[in-house]
């Protein structure tokens, strides 16, 4: 495919100054057929007539010789044409005209166009421009997906909702709201702190334009097939919160405390008291469970929300994000129903194929809300199925442990070091840079160092381990919670 890809670009480059009927007919005409499609394999037409030939594609593409149904429409400039307003609404007109769901534009650059649907009006997005230039590996994998003998629609519908979802979140970090969002998860990330955010932001120095169509977050793929929203009901909002199974049993945890505390992070910085939550449960179900009721938000950690910590089979605890905030819901009903499934959701156009993290509130989601409390209304209520909630106790602690827990996390100033000192893991004795606060840099990658002994701890099975970093790094032989403890001593006195 890169071949082929890298001899039209010769073509293109050896013929700029061509005309747009020799450049049909002596460039591309070839190079489609090279791709296995042209007009003597019958599944190509070419000046193909519309309305009395009123309206008339350059190409038009068919699969299994089926010319009631319209693959792909493709449109013709000639290489160095400036593409103009009347050109887009052109070959949106053929696709609408055709039912045709995929647009190609060949002209100084590759355009590829997808028939979405909103609110019951049909338009051609722009997936992706692409140019012309050789080893251009952009190019090689979209004609690799243009390849008949491997051509799957499915695939191609993919490949466009991807960028459409890809190019959402561009035009959002244009503007100032997104800018707030995409540094709140880089900070979130890479546990940066607060202070640190200015310093980051003169150093990526994104461009920031006014643009108020896309001043809310980005939609998911699901979104741009959805056709028929309808009005929310309630006051609260409405949820789609994502978990894995693998991480967390949540199911076992409302059987044995009616409720659960989750992080505010990412996607749930805002969930607010009264609000609904639907639980989808990634792996290995990849469907959604539970609704549940937040009834309370912004909690600071506290000791009463370790107990869940039994039902914590890999990564952090509640005790490893003490200073993180905290939302508490309770199950309302749970369902195991086959429509709720990820596959059955996504074959009918509402969800897309990796489901996230998404307020169900807005107004490109109300098709998917409505259909998952349509199909939550003859689920179980939660009093059958979770123990009602009980007020739950600490973890019995002795009384070193608990003084140990009552101190703040644990932060490179507390002892004297700053960005650019050197600290060594006491596995290996490797040594780490510090970056922030609590985190450190190795081999170009950023770690707290929690996670850093969980990649490099030499014991087996250390990854599914929690661990208190600062024992596990040294600064001039003494590990760093030795030098902080001594610190500390030396201020009581």
């Amino acid at each position: 495919m890169k071949q082929i890809w890298n001899t039209f670009c010769e073509e293109i480059s050896k013929n700029k100054g061509v005309k747009e009927m020799a450049f049909e007919k002596e460039i591309v005409k070839g190079f489609l057929q090279a791709l296995g499609w042209s007009r003597y394999d019958r599944n190509l037409e070419e000046q193909f007539g519309l309305y009395r030939r009123k309206w008339i594609p350059d190409f038009v593409f068919y699969l299994n010789n089926d010319k009631n149904v319209k693959e792909i429409i493709l449109e013709l400039k000639k290489p160095d044409h400036k593409q103009r307003k009347v050109d887009i609404e052109q070959i949106e007109a053929y696709m609408k005209l055709t039912d045709c769901r995929f647009g190609l534009y060949f002209g100084e650059k590759l355009e590829v166009f997808y028939l979405e649907e909103k609110d019951g009006k049909r338009s051609a997005a722009s997936v992706t421009t692409i140019d012309w230039t050789i080893d251009n590996e952009a190019g090689a994998n979209l004609i690799e997906l243009l390849d008949f003998k491997n051509y799957n629609r499915e695939k191609l519908e993919q490949f466009c909702l991807d960028h459409l979802y890809l190019n959402s979140f561009l035009n959002l970090w244009k503007t100032q709201r997104g800018q707030k969002h995409l540094y709140e998860g880089i900070m979130e990330y890479f546990m940066l702190p607060k202070e640190m955010l200015s310093s980051l932001q003169s150093r990526l120095k994104f461009t920031i334009v006014d643009n108020p169509e896309t001043e809310e977050k980005p939609t998911s793929p699901a979104a741009v097939i959805t056709t028929t929203p309808q009005v929310q009901s309630g006051k609260g909002n409405v949820w789609l919160i994502c978990y894995d199974s693998k991480f967390f049993k949540v199911e076992d945890c409302f059987k044995k405390y009616g409720q659960i505390y989750w992080t505010h992070k990412a996607g749930v910085l805002n969930v607010q008291k009264g609000d609904i939550a639907y639980l989808y449960a990634a792996r290995p179900e990849s469907a959604i469970r539970f609704k549940v009721e937040v009834i309370a938000s912004q909690l600071p950690y506290s000791p009463e929300m370790d107990v869940e910590d039994e039902f914590v089979t890999s990564g952090n605890t509640n005790s490893d994000d003490s200073g993180k905030t905290y939302f508490l819901v309770r199950p309302i009903a749970e369902t195991h129903s086959s429509a709720l499934k990820h596959e059955a959701m996504m074959s009918k156009g509402l969800m897309g194929k990796r489901p996230s993290t998404t307020k169900l509130s807005k107004e490109e989601f109300k098709s998917l809300r409505q259909y998952i409390e349509q199909h939550f209304d003859d689920a179980a209520p939660a009093e059958k199925l979770v123990a009602p909630a009980k007020k739950v106790k600490p973890k019995k602690q002795d009384k070193s442990k608990a003084k140990a827990d009552r101190r703040p996390p644990f932060k490179f100033s507390m002892i004297g070091l700053k960005p650019g000192d050197v600290v060594y893991f006491e596995h290996g004795d490797i040594p780490v840079t510090v970056v922030s606060e609590n985190t450190v840099a190795y081999d170009s990658e950023i770690y707290t160092l929690s996670r850093f002994c969980k990649h490099f701890m030499p014991d087996e099975g250390s990854k599914n381990r929690e661990y208190q970093g600062p024992a596990h790094f040294l600064y001039n032989g003494r590990t760093l919670d030795d030098i902080r403890k001594a610190k500390e001593k030396k201020m009581k006195k």
